[in-house]
């Protein structure tokens, strides 16, 4: 939703929020490479960051059990790179907030850097799994996984895998698509949506998380 154009070997977007600022300088210092590097403003007031390499995940988009696998694993960096950080209260983590498809970068065929972490805020590492899961694992209406190309099988053994290469334990998984349930519907009870999904289809999401929940809670028991 926001211009961003790539300059050389950077890339420039209007300001991010000072604690993402701080988040993607202390990525740099914790030597994790999952996330673009914060530069600075240029002369016309848009922050700068270095251009992540690699190939963002437009449609047919890549979804092998190896790449579901790979999500989980690179946001298990991400959060635990932030040891130490101290931006989050304790048992939160700094959450990206928008795995959408596109904000990830693949190289080699796999999941390599997340980008676009403008929304990022501090949330359970439980519910930025679950989140993932709306994406990479199928946890979302059948229309919108046709369109971009992600299977419509195996829903729960994916979900399952994502967790696995996360390493949520028993407690955390219990409890996923219940922080899930109440994430959406906390989104439209407070009117908060964002890009150009229409209302009708978060809501069908929610309905379609509700009605499934049963089932895929069984794969995470």
């Amino acid at each position: 939703m926001n211009v961003v154009v790539r300059v050389g070997d950077t890339v420039r977007r209007p300001p991010l929020p000072e604690p993402v600022r701080e988040l993607l300088r202390w990525y740099e210092r914790a030597g994790f490479d999952g996330a673009p590097r914060y530069l600075g403003v240029d002369e016309q007031g848009r922050d700068v960051l270095s251009y992540v390499e690699g190939e963002p995940a437009f449609a047919p988009v890549p979804s092998s059990d190896e790449v579901v696998a790979a999500i989980g694993r690179l946001l298990r960096r991400a959060h635990d790179a932030q040891d130490g950080f101290g931006a989050a209260p304790p048992g939160l983590v700094v959450a990206h907030f928008d795995l959408f498809w596109t904000n990830v970068v693949f190289r080699d065929g796999l999941p390599a850097a997340l980008i676009d972490w403008e929304l990022a805020r501090p949330a359970p590492r439980t519910l930025e799994v679950a989140l993932a899961a709306t994406y990479w694992a199928g946890v979302r209406i059948d229309e919108q996984l046709r369109e971009w190309g992600i299977p419509l099988e195996r829903r729960g053994e994916r979900l399952r895998l994502l967790c696995d290469a996360y390493g949520l334990d028993a407690a955390a998984r219990s409890s996923l698509l219940e922080e899930l349930i109440a994430f959406r519907r906390a989104r439209i009870a407070s009117g908060a949506f964002r890009g150009t999904t229409p209302v009708e289809v978060i809501r069908a999401n929610l309905r379609w998380t509700e009605e499934h929940a049963p089932e895929l809670d069984t794969f995470l028991a």
